[in-house]
C-alpha cells in the first residue's frame, strides 16, 4: 500500500512538472518574439531585461556578451520584419529550456537559446545564431 502512494505521488509530481512546462512553451515563445521584434526595433531595453548578464552568444562575427550585444543594436531599415518559424522548445529541468527556431525574410537565420529561471523570471543564458542561405 504504502508503494502505491509513493508511485501515485511521483507521478503527480511528473504531471505537475510537464504540465507546467507545457505552459512555460508558450510564455518562452512570446518572450522570444518580444525580444525579436525589439531588435528590429533597435529597443535596447528588453534586451536588457531578457539577456542574463553573464550571457554568451556566438554568431558569425565571434563570440560576445550582454554589453557588446546591447551596444549592437541599432534599428533596423524601415520595412523589416522580426518573421519566426518552427520554434521547438525543450526543457532539461522546469527551470532550464533549450529553444530552437527560425526566421524568415530579410536577415533569416536559424537561432538557438537556452532559457533559466531564477526568481521566477527567464532569460536568456546562452544564444547562438547561423544565417540562413540567402538570408544576408
Amino acid at each position: 500500500m504504502k508503494g502505491i502512494l509513493v508511485a501515485s505521488a511521483l507521478c503527480l509530481v511528473i504531471f505537475a512538472g510537464a504540465a507546467r512546462a507545457a505552459d512555460d512553451t508558450d510564455a518562452l515563445i512570446a518572450l522570444d518574439k518580444q525580444w525579436g521584434e525589439s531588435v528590429v526595433k533597435g529597443d535596447k531595453a528588453v534586451s536588457e531585461k531578457l539577456l542574463a548578464d553573464n550571457i554568451v552568444s556566438v554568431d558569425d562575427s565571434g563570440v560576445t556578451g550582454k554589453k557588446a550585444m546591447v551596444a549592437d543594436l541599432k534599428p533596423a531599415p524601415a520595412g523589416a520584419r522580426y518573421e519566426p518559424t518552427d520554434y521547438k522548445v525543450t526543457f532539461l529541468n522546469p527551470d532550464t529550456a533549450i529553444m530552437t527556431h527560425g526566421t524568415k525574410g530579410m536577415g533569416a537565420h536559424y537561432s538557438l537559446h537556452v532559457w533559466s529561471r531564477k526568481g521566477g523570471t527567464w532569460q536568456i543564458i546562452a544564444t547562438s545564431q547561423a544565417i540562413a542561405k540567402g538570408g544576408k
